[in-house]
C-alpha cells in the first residue's frame, strides 16, 4: 500500500459529510512533493516506512516550566484530560471524537491543493479535539500541554474562540518521548472578535524521532491582537503552516520566532500574513539557529489585499549558520495590491561574529562556551518577546538545553 492509501486506512469511519468530503479531496490531491512551491524543501521521505496503526510508546512525565498559572489539559495517550479549575473568563470542552464535530471555518477556506493534504486528512477523522472560548479577560499565563508519545498516527483538532473584550496568554507545551517517531497531525483554528486579544506561546520539545504537522488559522475581527512567540526546538521532522487573516481596521499580529536546530533535525514554517482591510498592523521577526546538518525553512508572505490602505507591515529574518554543512533557506515576500502603505521585509544569513568570539575567548571563556553565550544570545530578543520574567527566564534555560553543546562540522 502507498502511504496516502495507510493513512487513509487509519482512520475512522467518516462520521459527517464534512468528514466524507474531506476525505475525498485528500484522495483527490494526494500528498504534496517538492513540485508543490510551498513544498519544495520538506520532502515526505521519512514517513514512507510509517504504520500508521502502530501502537504507543509507554507514557512519561513532561518538564514543567515555571511562570505558569495552571495547566488547563494534557492530551496523554491520543486522548485530552481536563488537569485544573478554570479561571473566570474561560470555557473549556472536550470536542466529540472521531469525525463528529461540525466543520470550522478552516475546513470552509481550505485551498483545493495537495499543499493543503495534511490539513484534509486531519478534517477527515480527527481523533482528539479540544474548544476554548474566552468571554473576558483571564488573569495569568495557562498552559495546555501535549504529549507526543505515538509511533502511528495521531491526529488532533483543537479550536480557541476569543469573544468581543476577551483576552488570554496560553502556551502550548509539546513533548515526546525519544522512542516515539510516528506523526502527530494537528489543526488549531483562532478566532478574535472585536476588542479580543490572544497571546500563543508555542514551545516545540518534541522526542528526537518525532515527525510532526501542524497547521495553524488565524482570523482578526475590528481591533483584535494576535500574538505569537514559537520556539521551534525538537522533533526529526518539524512543519508549522500559520496563516494569518487581518480582517477588519485596528487588528495587528505581532509574530516572533526561533528555530533551533543540530544533528539531522529538520524543520519548515510557512507563514501567510494577509491584510485584507486598511488601517491593519503585523511585524515578525524570526531566527534560526543551525549546526551540523540540520536544515531550517522559512517563508514569511506578507500580502496587503486592494483597497488595504494604511496598512502597517514588516517582516525579517535572521539567520545564523554554525556548520559548514547546515543549510537554512528563508525567503521573504511582499504582494502588496494597495498604494498607502508602509511595508518593509529583509533576511540575512551569517556565521557568529569574530570580534565577539575573540573577545569573550580573551577574557578567558572557552571556545565552545564562548559559541553557546553569543547562540544564546542571539535568540535573545525572540525571547524578549515573553513578558512575564519567569516565564521567560524558563525558556531560555529550554532553548539552552537544545543549543548545541559542541561545534564540530
Amino acid at each position: 500500500m502507498s502511504l496516502t492509501e495507510r493513512l487513509l486506512a487509519a482512520l475512522p469511519a467518516a462520521a459527517t459529510a464534512s468528514a466524507a468530503q474531506a476525505r475525498e479531496r485528500f484522495v483527490e490531491f494526494g500528498l504534496p512533493n517538492s513540485r508543490v512551491e510551498s513544498w519544495r524543501y520538506s520532502a515526505l521521505r521519512g514517513l514512507e516506512s510509517l504504520d500508521p496503526t502502530a501502537a504507543d510508546t509507554a507514557p512519561f512525565a513532561a518538564a514543567q516550566l515555571d511562570g505558569l498559572s495552571g495547566t488547563l489539559a494534557a492530551l496523554i495517550g491520543g486522548s485530552w484530560q481536563t488537569m485544573s479549575a478554570l479561571p473566570p473568563g474561560l470555557g473549556l470542552a472536550i470536542a466529540p471524537s472521531a469525525g463528529l464535530r461540525a466543520p470550522s471555518e478552516l475546513a470552509l477556506n481550505m485551498p483545493a491543493d495537495s499543499a493543503s493534504a495534511f490539513a484534509l486528512l486531519n478534517l477527515a477523522g480527527a481523533a482528539a479535539g479540544l474548544d476554548l472560548i474566552v468571554d473576558a479577560p483571564v488573569l495569568g499565563i495557562w498552559g495546555l500541554s501535549l504529549q507526543h508519545e505515538t509511533n502511528g498516527l495521531l491526529q488532533v483538532d483543537n479550536r480557541i474562540r476569543v469573544h468581543s473584550g476577551g483576552a488570554i496568554t496560553l502556551l502550548e507545551h509539546w513533548t515526546g518521548a525519544d522512542q516515539a517517531g510516528g506523526l502527530l497531525n494537528t489543526l488549531l483554528d483562532i478566532e478574535l472578535e472585536t476588542d479580543s486579544e490572544l497571546t500563543l506561546i508555542r514551545v516545540q520539545e518534541l522526542g528526537s524521532k518525532a515527525q510532526a504537522m501542524q497547521t495553524t488559522t488565524v482570523r482578526c475581527a475590528d481591533r483584535a491582537r494576535f500574538n505569537l512567540v514559537t520556539l521551534e526546538l525538537g522533533g526529526l521532522w518539524t512543519r508549522h503552516d500559520v496563516s494569518v487573516d487581518l480582517n477588519k481596521a485596528g487588528a495587528s499580529a505581532n509574530v516572533t520566532g526561533l528555530v533551533a536546530l543540530q544533528g539531522r533535525q529538520h524543520h519548515d514554517t510557512q507563514l501567510a500574513l494577509r491584510h485584507l482591510a486598511g488601517a491593519a498592523q503585523s511585524r515578525t521577526l524570526w531566527k534560526a539557529v543551525a549546526n551540523q546538518r540540520a536544515r531550517s525553512v522559512f517563508n514569511g508572505l506578507i500580502r496587503v489585499a486592494p483597497g488595504a490602505d494604511l496598512t502597517e507591515a514588516h517582516l525579517k529574518t535572521a539567520n545564523l549558520l554554525l556548520s559548514a554543512h547546515a543549510e537554512i533557506d528563508t525567503k521573504p515576500e511582499l504582494v502588496i495590491e494597495a498604494d498607502e502603505v508602509v511595508c518593509s521585509h529583509g533576511a540575512t544569513v551569517g556565521q557568529l561574529d569574530d570580534r565577539a568570539l575573540f573577545y569573550l575567548r580573551s577574557r578567558g571563556i572557552p571556545e565552545a562556551q564562548a559559541r553557546q553565550i553569543l547562540t544564546l544570545a542571539f535568540g535573545g530578543e525572540v525571547l524578549a518577546a515573553i513578558a512575564d520574567s519567569s516565564l521567560r527566564a524558563a525558556l531560555s534555560a529550554r532553548v539552552n538545553a537544545h543549543l548545541p553543546q559542541t561545534f564540530a562540522e
